[in-house]
């Protein structure tokens, strides 16, 4: 049997542009579902099933402001919002830093993890375009790091600008971020603002967070700036070695 022209042609388009169509209408079912009710079962669901979402940043938003909702109204279980906030922060640093380094390490942590096919996908698209090292300059030598050896959760931080004489505990209840945390967030979302409106930290929660910087491949995401700054970040990670005391 033989097709005719317009029969064969009209059999090419279908078969070209069918599954992504169908792909892009479930995908605007599934936003419009989980935007209209705010549930946060949809919304996660969204997030982990459409990584390269343009709502992405939407939703990963109307996330953590329905979780903390939710946790302040004692509707949803501790462990559940802590560990959407650790791998909220996770993901976050990854995305500001571009960096492999720390994909791989949300990987590590979370290897099922609800980012982890966004995780994965970036991964996926470094590898096929590495960034480019760029030319060496003629630095300064650094300022010496202080030794924060022995630091716990509510020991004053010895040095720092904007942490000096303030413990972790401290900072997680009253700091202020020194930048936008992420890249386009309005400047009235954060300044001036505790980073307690935005995240649900525990002290168990920040110790897993914080034990990610103490792995090898930590390195980078070390090297990267922090909020609450450099000295923030570097007494995370003396804490985590010293057992989240």
């Amino acid at each position: 049997m033989r097709f005719s022209g317009e029969v064969y042609a009209l059999a090419l388009v279908l078969a070209f542009f069918g599954p992504p169509m169908q792909a892009q209408t479930d995908e605007a079912a599934a936003w419009q579902a989980a935007l209209a009710s705010q549930d946060i079962g949809l919304l996660q669901s969204f997030v982990k099933d459409h990584p390269q979402s343009p709502h992405l940043a939407e939703a990963n938003a109307l996330l953590t402001q329905n979780i903390t909702a939710a946790r302040g109204l004692g509707l949803m279980p501790i462990e559940a919002v802590d560990g959407y906030v650790v791998q909220h922060d996770l993901i976050i640093a990854a995305q500001a830093s571009k960096s492999a380094a720390d994909y791989q390490a949300y990987l590590t942590a979370y290897p099922q993890g609800l980012f982890a096919p966004l995780a994965q996908s970036e991964l996926a698209l470094l590898a096929l375009n590495p960034p480019v090292d760029p030319a060496p300059v003629a630095t300064t030598d650094p300022a010496p790091v202080a030794d924060l050896t022995g630091l716990t959760f509510t020991t004053p931080f010895p040095v720092g600008e904007h942490v000096k004489g303030q413990s972790i505990a401290d900072l997680i209840a009253t700091g202020s971020p020194q930048f936008a945390p992420i890249e386009g967030l309005p400047e009235e979302a954060w300044r001036d603002k505790s980073c307690a409106n935005c995240h649900a930290w525990t002290e168990t929660s920040l110790c897993d967070q914080a034990k990610t910087y103490t792995k090898p491949e930590a390195a980078e995401a070390l090297a990267k700036p922090h909020p609450l700054g450099e000295t923030f970040k570097i007494g995370l990670k003396e804490w985590a070695l010293g057992g989240c005391k």
